[in-house]
């Protein structure tokens, strides 16, 4: 069974390769749209990742905080820790 992943880089490195000599073929004959088509894809590129970004602050799910108790000043009655042992009984054990 063969790699995929070195399939997968094989193509896109023959990819870039093409672009590559298509954008050089583009510069060689003093084409506008060799150097625009590149940068306005990275601008939009750029725009594309922000709008992601923000998507993401907009939509992402929130627990509302935990209402804070006060907990007793002496440490009396004093629930034990999330692992469900307080340090006593590990001081014992």
């Amino acid at each position: 069974m063969a790699d995929t992943s070195r399939v997968w880089g094989g193509l896109l490195c023959v990819a870039i390769l093409i672009v590559a000599l298509v954008f050089l073929w583009g510069i060689s004959l003093q084409s506008y749209w060799a150097l625009a088509l590149p940068v306005m894809a990275g601008f939009l590129g750029v725009l594309a990742m922000g709008f992601w970004i923000g998507w993401t602050i907009l939509t992402i799910k929130t627990a509302p905080p935990a209402p804070e108790t006060s907990s007793p000043s002496s440490g009396e009655g004093a629930k034990p820790s999330s692992s469900g042992s307080s340090a006593e009984e590990k001081k014992s054990a």
